[in-house]
């Protein structure tokens, strides 16, 4: 019989908030790097100790990156960049791994001092103690740059790489060698060998660890059939005619050279057919003091997810080449799994019929197409949430958006699009809870999928749990290519409720592109309260024009998204102010 919980809010003393820094520092999920998790100890014990006016740019670039007393912030910005990315590492680790910790570490906006709050968190009774392993003695001490613990670092590189290789072997039976013939399914893309073009163990170690971390990083993406060759890649620069001997759409290369004490990595993704470079970008490691482990981690979670993300740059180049030679039968299941992606990042209801009768089509000429049952789930759910379902109930035509659902993660568990989709479906099917957890598996799967952070911060949303969604949504907006509007309806949603109008304003101007009402209402809300009339007017016209119900009753709409009571009340306020002022 499981324990009896209770409510407890620890006290914030130094003891406390010791542990849970270790309790931070010690989760392999906290996504800092070493020199950011010892800039966190550094601020949160010259707190502790007394300290906070100490706590300064300059103060932190001299004990934590090494700088001299001469340091300039305005030069060189290292401690505000730094900064910048460990609140969003400590946002992401809060609003997943750490939700229910006692206590929440933050470093608020505009300056370095740390701030304590303690979280009221459940808690079995009688429960064990924090174990006094996790003490600060544990803690790692300021690890050297990189090229000074040359001999460690290349035993860890070498460890990393093993890993990755691990992985590699271990992927999925879908991303297995493909036969002569391209699979319409997938998008096939080679990963050659990363050229070392410094003549040094560290550089070649790096290459050679990068080469299968960015396979395995992008193996997680369901769009795409990931293949290694044993050939060594070209420069970025330089694509050689040789690359069209082997059957793929797509081929990823690159190059590592090492300049003084900073490592350059440059990757980029070549169309086969023409070798066309539809991406190249240049990266900078190894003044900061990251490990050579940080720089395979952060570089291939940085290359897959440019390439690998729905509306990235592989995507968009093969869905335009697909969708051209729509007439081929074996591409037709491709194109209506890509018309769907195109129709989901804008929701336009002139698009609708067509894709509906696409993917049903197409599940019935190929039963055991994962990707088309996913993107059928969603449409069968926009035909009962939209109002496009004419014939069946409201229930029954979300019924068959959970057979679909269901029928996708029969045939993969772990394809990320089939997570999602039951996400979604068990949104409106009332349970938030398990929409959350199929949320989160989708995540788990792929953290370097913005669509999956973007899905599990809208869950979060609709739970009412906006600091938890907030930072997710602008991980995911920052690690997009091109994000979809709907991106932007949580962050309108925050603003509104905290009546920031002018930040809300430039949240519903981006939410507001697509053809979803829920943006336009945003839009008309936010102008309405900058008194901006004639744009407010506009708007609310727009979504009465897009969506009848929800200016006619839009409690009942609302409630019908399973939106949160206290986003429900905002929204019904400020449209009433909006209609007021559309008729004036």
């Amino acid at each position: 019989m499981p324990r009896r919980k209770t409510s407890t809010v620890p006290d914030l003393t130094e003891e406390n908030i010791r542990r849970q820094l270790d309790r931070v520092l010690d989760n392999g999920e906290f996504q800092a790097s070493a020199r950011r998790r010892e800039m966190l100890t550094y601020i949160v014990e010259e707190s502790l100790a007394g300290r906070d006016g100490g706590i300064k740019a300059t103060t932190i670039a001299m004990a934590v990156f090494g700088r001299g007393p001469d340091f300039d912030q305005q030069a060189d910005p290292v401690v505000r960049l730094e900064a910048g990315k460990l609140r969003r590492d400590l946002d992401t680790y809060y609003a997943e791994i750490g939700r229910d910790d006692p206590i929440r570490i933050s470093i608020p906006k505009g300056r370095y001092i740390p701030k304590f709050t303690a979280q009221d968190v459940m808690q079995p009774d009688e429960s064990p103690p924090i174990s006094e392993s996790a003490g600060a003695g544990n803690r790692t001490s300021r690890p050297q740059t990189w090229f000074n613990a040359r001999n460690g670092l290349i035993a860890v590189a070498c460890a990393a790489i093993v890993a990755a290789v691990f992985a590699w072997n271990a992927r999925p039976a879908r991303n297995s060698p493909f036969p002569p013939a391209m699979v319409p399914e997938s998008v096939a893309v080679l990963i050659e060998h990363f050229d070392a073009r410094t003549d040094n163990e560290v550089v070649s170690l790096v290459a050679s660890g990068l080469t299968h971390e960015i396979a395995a990083a992008l193996i997680r993406f369901p769009d795409f059939s990931v293949h290694l060759t044993h050939e060594k890649a070209a420069s970025v620069s330089e694509p050689t005619p040789a690359k069209k001997a082997t059957n793929r759409e797509l081929t990823v290369i690159g190059d590592v050279w090492q300049e003084d004490e900073d490592l350059f990595i440059r990757a980029g993704l070549v169309r086969s057919w023409d070798d066309e470079i539809l991406w190249s970008e240049r990266f900078t490691e190894g003044s900061d003091g990251q490990s050579i482990t940080d720089i395979l981690d952060s570089i291939s979670s940085e290359v897959a997810s440019a390439i690998g993300q729905q509306y990235g740059y592989a995507m968009r180049d093969v869905r335009a080449k697909r969708l051209a030679n729509g007439n081929d039968p074996s591409l037709r299941g491709f194109a209506c799994v890509a018309s769907a992606q195109i129709y989901r990042r804008t929701y336009h209801r002139d698009e609708y019929q067509a894709v509906r009768e696409c993917l049903e089509a197409t599940v019935v000429e190929n039963p055991d197409y994962v990707r088309a049952w996913a993107m059928l789930a969603y449409l069968r759910n926009d035909a009962a949430r939209f109002g496009h379902e004419k014939v069946l109930s409201t229930e029954a035509a979300f019924e068959l958006a959970r057979q679909a659902a269901i029928r996708a993660i029969d045939l993969d568990p772990q394809d990320t699009d089939a997570l999602q989709a039951m996400s979604h479906v068990q949104q409106y099917a009332g349970d938030i809870e398990r929409s959350i957890e199929f949320a989160h598996r989708a995540v788990e799967v792929n953290p370097n999928d913005p669509a999956a952070l973007a899905n599990l911060a809208i869950r979060y949303g609709i739970a009412g749990r906006f600091s938890e969604g907030v930072p997710l949504m602008h991980r995911a907006i920052d690690m997009s290519i091109a994000p979809p509007p709907f991106y932007f309806h949580l962050l309108a949603a925050d603003h509104l409720i905290k009546k920031e109008w002018t930040e809300m304003l430039a949240a519903a101007e981006r939410a507001s592109r697509d053809g979803w009402s829920f943006g336009q209402a945003m839009l008309a809300i936010a102008h309405t309260e900058l008194s901006n009339k004639r744009a407010a007017r506009e708007a609310y016209e727009r979504m009465a024009e897009l969506d009848p119900p929800l200016a006619e009753d839009p409690k009942k709409w609302l409630e019908g998204h399973n939106m949160p009571e206290v986003l429900v009340e905002a929204v019904l306020v400020g449209l009433s102010e909006a209609q007021t002022t559309s008729l004036e």
